[in-house]
């Protein structure tokens, strides 16, 4: 209880001890309160990013399958896409900075603290742009790709629409189970 009330006394010796005290306070207010703030907002984002690129990955593959069931003498066809990344989503960024100076007779000491964390509006992240990854591999397997015709048919069309080089396109005969 002694040390205290020493420590006390030191810090009443200060000059604008009152103004130091207040600065304390109000970093660690600030501090804690941007932490606590910006860790479920980047939680947030992470779910949202997760579930958008497994959407993404099947989407692409229904539509590019249902198109190749169209081409004739493919019947029925499954397609897997595979990419060197995720999608890269660009959010709406919020930035907050905040200062403080602290003075002493010889000198001047001024730290800037600088934050940002996502825009959130109805519990959702604001997506500016969103960055589709590259394709780096397609595997289709059709009933109908015995058939050169049919195989070279299923090639042009997946480059075309992916706009992918055709060395990484791989495509096979389906099994009759």
């Amino acid at each position: 209880m002694e040390k205290l009330k020493e420590l006390w006394q030191k810090i009443k010796s200060i000059k604008n001890y009152e103004i130091i005290i207040s600065l304390i306070i109000i970093a660690v207010v600030l501090l804690i309160y941007f932490s606590v703030d910006g860790k479920s907002n980047e939680d947030k984002a992470k779910e949202s990013a997760v579930s958008q690129d497994i959407s993404l990955t099947e989407g692409l593959e229904e539509r590019v399958g249902g198109i190749l069931n169209k081409i004739e003498g493919v019947g029925e066809v499954d397609v897997l896409i595979t990419f060197n990344s995720t999608a890269q989503q660009v959010t709406a960024q919020t930035e907050n900075t905040h200062s403080t100076t602290t003075s002493s007779p010889n000198n001047s000491t001024t730290t800037s603290t600088s934050t940002s964390s996502p825009i959130i509006s109805n519990q959702n992240v604001i997506v500016l742009q969103e960055k589709m990854p590259e394709i780096i591999g397609v595997i289709v397997v059709a009933e109908g790709a015995d058939n050169p015709k049919v195989r070279l048919n299923i090639l042009s069309a997946v480059s075309t629409a992916l706009d992918i080089d055709k060395n990484s396109i791989q495509i096979y005969t389906r099994s009759e189970l």
